[in-house]
């Protein structure tokens, strides 16, 4: 497996993840779960990070967060060597505990924030620990409501608060965003991320990839060439066409019963491309940005029941592959 990329720099904005190895769980009691809070508030003072949102699960903990001083894998590095020397000798073991890499994604500033925190505070819910977010303990959103006291590392403000209302107001607002989002089944704010590691608009990818490819130490990393070379919108098109023998019109030709091509001409150009939706629904048929999504989301779930379909996204993905120069 290609190893995640790093982009290190100051008032970087990240999501962050962080797993069980092997998807053991990483605490296992009330005290596990409050000496990670512990090694969290004593990293985020000391690097001083600026956290969005944070949850910890059983196999798992997210982090939306700013690293003024660019300092993440670091900081990372500390957060979880801490952890896992607490847990062992609190519990008697020895090796490792998570694996060997975090996963981190470059956002760009104020793209999407409120639905990356949501996503983070949902996580429980979504997960069946409890009903309703505010419910559960161990993460940000009860400090993000005023349920409870907030350390001063997390930055709540940032994504609660709204033009013209008042802190009572906003967190008001807040506690109704997220509740729709729990009676809903939404797309992941991260359906986006292009390349394994951005998330932002296309003009952000593009800068990213510029600076990626003229500053990177280690620019021949697998990651690194992949958003160096991320493909056009025109290059899934001749691989969806070469591999479904469809002709670039029916790619057009909204509406059409059994246009697979079509969808998944649109799933990977959601995935991979940095288009936007507006972009994107022009492209194919004049159909609206929330039309793109959710011809994208239908795939993403109908894959997992037919396996032609997804017989078929891979065929294309290998054809593009092989366009791009990367077999």
């Amino acid at each position: 497996m290609a190893r995640p990329l790093r982009v290190d720099i100051p008032d970087g904005v990240y999501y962050v993840t962080s797993r069980g190895l092997g998807r053991r769980a990483i605490v296992r009691d009330v005290e596990d779960r409050r000496k990670w809070v512990e090694v969290l508030d004593a990293v985020a003072t000391r690097r001083r990070w600026r956290v969005f949102a944070w949850v910890l699960l059983d196999h798992h903990w997210h982090l939306f967060l700013q690293t003024p001083l660019g300092n993440l894998s670091a900081g990372v590095h500390d957060l979880n060597v801490g952890h896992v020397a607490g847990f062992n000798a609190r519990h008697g073991r020895r090796g490792r505990l998570l694996g060997d890499r975090f996963r981190a994604v470059l956002v760009e500033p104020g793209y999407r924030w409120r639905e990356l925190s949501r996503h983070i505070h949902l996580n429980p819910v979504r997960a069946g620990l409890v009903r309703r977010p505010e419910a559960y303990r161990w993460g940000s959103c009860r400090a993000c409501l005023g349920l409870e006291r907030a350390p001063g590392w997390l930055a709540w403000e940032e994504v609660v608060s709204l033009p013209g209302r008042t802190p009572r107001a906003a967190r008001g607002e807040y506690g109704r965003f997220l509740a729709e989002g729990a009676a809903s089944r939404l797309e992941s704010p991260l359906a986006g991320v292009v390349g394994s590691a951005l998330l932002g608009s296309g003009e952000f990818v593009a800068k990213m990839r510029r600076w990626i490819r003229e500053r990177m130490p280690r620019p021949r990393a697998a990651v690194a060439r992949a958003l160096q070379t991320l493909p056009g919108v025109e290059d899934i098109e001749e691989a969806v066409c070469r591999v479904c023998r469809a002709s670039p019109e029916v790619l057009r030709v909204r509406g059409r019963w059994g246009n697979e091509a079509r969808r998944v001409a649109v799933y990977l150009s959601r995935r991979l491309t940095g288009m936007s939706l507006p972009k994107l629904g022009k492209r194919f048929g004049g159909v609206s940005g929330p039309a793109v999504v959710r011809i994208a989301t239908k795939v993403a779930e109908d894959m997992r029941s037919d396996p032609r379909l997804a017989s078929r996204v891979r065929q294309c993905e290998k054809a593009l592959e092989a366009r791009l120069g990367r077999t």
